[in-house]
């Protein structure tokens, strides 16, 4: 076997910020080949390949699969704008989808699981809304479905296992979120997208909560773990005062719970144990009295943790953060302001809608639209602002790949009314 085949070959699907990061690290990491970068427009995707010391003599630029299948066969890179054309190629072992797009990332998803190659997502969205389907595809196909190491989704999820690898009961997992404004709009965040390369949408989703919401649901749906109330509480305090701010909250009563801290950086774990000897030893340890200890990890370091997740695919076939089964929560869709009928939603960092995670039963009984749905969707009645939206509010004016997995996800796990609203 020679030294190229023996790297992971990987592809980058969207190379915005972390897929151009993404990029950079895996050239200069000897167990991976970043061998194709997809972007709509080429002039991004060259650009990364620029950044990662990749010269354009090295670079076939094409959207044929065998000029792009002999440029991989000779050892060259591809950049092309056909966003699914690396799924087909021999060569990739991973394709790592960044798109921060719902539906290309599921069309991604979908046709790199049928080409029998694992699928890394950097999208929260995707998983979330799509996450458990997806799984059972990737799991009868026999490769791996999941979403990345270095970011809060993932890293909360190894912080899950480390400490519950310890005999430790985990009470509260969250991440915590230094600012919310919930009421953020494309423009309100336009000069702080700007200063730092990101999409306006993408900026508003953060701000807004959107994308706390989103990750916490993946997070849910991971461990099983569910938010005490529609939202979360997210107490604004200090990690110091964390655990007795959750008391108060009566979030330490024996459920387990997603929530999230308004302030600091990272993820945390709040986990119990009664036990006299692990008392014992975590005040030698300098980890308090107990019986509630509180777990940190401030680092959130997006593509530098990201090759951990796909040689953890590739190379043991498991995943870092990817469903256990049915969801447990979902992000519903919540109007920021007062929609009128006939109002087509803009969807996640829009100007209409905020996301907030709900237990999967209470979404399901109360009829509630999940927030990477709503773009899909015309109002046939006033939403009043702060109000969730429901399916009986909504028609939707299209039909595609998101929708009809929504609805095998929902005929496999449970009934739910999409299938009428898209009737």
């Amino acid at each position: 076997m020679s030294e190229r085949s023996e790297r992971i070959g990987v592809a980058v699907i969207g190379t915005g910020y972390f897929g151009s990061g993404l990029l950079r690290r895996l050239g200069v990491l000897e167990s991976f080949e970043p061998r194709v970068a997809a972007n709509r427009t080429a002039d991004r995707a060259l650009a990364a390949y620029e950044r990662a010391g990749v010269g354009t003599d090295r670079i076939v630029l094409t959207n044929s699969l065998h000029e792009a299948q002999s440029a991989l066969d000779a050892g060259r890179y591809v950049v092309t704008t056909d966003l699914l054309l690396p799924t087909a190629l021999s060569g990739i072992d991973a394709v790592v989808e960044a798109t921060g797009d719902l539906l290309v990332g599921a069309a991604v998803a979908v046709a790199a699981i049928n080409s029998g190659k694992h699928i890394i997502a950097a999208n929260s969205d995707v998983q979330a809304t799509l996450g458990p389907i997806l799984k059972v595809r990737a799991d009868d196909a026999g490769v791996v479905y999941s979403d990345i190491d270095g970011d809060e989704p993932g890293l909360l999820s190894t912080l899950y296992d480390y400490c519950s690898g310890m005999g430790l009961e985990v009470m509260v997992a969250g991440n915590c979120k230094g600012v919310l404004k919930r009421y953020a709009t494309p423009e309100s965040q336009a000069g702080f997208a700007a200063e730092y390369g990101l999409k306006p949408w993408l900026a508003t989703a953060a701000a807004d909560g959107t994308k706390l919401n989103l990750e916490l649901t993946v997070t849910a749906n991971a461990t099983g773990l569910t938010p005490a109330i529609r939202g979360m509480y997210g107490p604004p305090t200090d990690l110091e005062h964390l655990i007795e701010a959750y008391g108060r909250l009566g979030l330490l009563d024996g459920g387990r719970y997603v929530d999230y801290l308004l302030g600091g950086r990272g993820v945390f774990a709040i986990v119990r144990s009664t036990d006299p000897y692990v008392q014992s030893d975590f005040r030698y340890l300098k980890l308090g009295d107990g019986p509630y200890y509180l777990f940190h990890q401030p680092q959130v370091l997006i593509h530098y943790q990201a090759p951990g997740t796909i040689s953890r695919a590739v190379r043991r076939g498991e995943p870092t953060v990817a469903p256990r089964g049915g969801p447990v929560a979902e992000t519903v869709a919540v109007a920021k302001r007062d929609l009128r009928p006939g109002q087509r939603l803009d969807g996640i960092g829009g100007f209409d809608t905020y996301g907030l995670i709900a237990r999967a039963d209470e979404a399901e009984r109360d009829g509630l639209v999940p927030i990477g749905l709503a773009q899909y969707a015309r109002l046939c009645r006033p939403i009043p602002k702060d109000e969730p939206i429901r399916y009986d509010c909504i028609e939707f004016v299209v039909d595609n790949l998101a929708l009809d997995l929504r609805r095998q996800q929902n005929a496999r796990f449970q009934a739910n009314s999409l299938a009428d609203a898209t009737a």
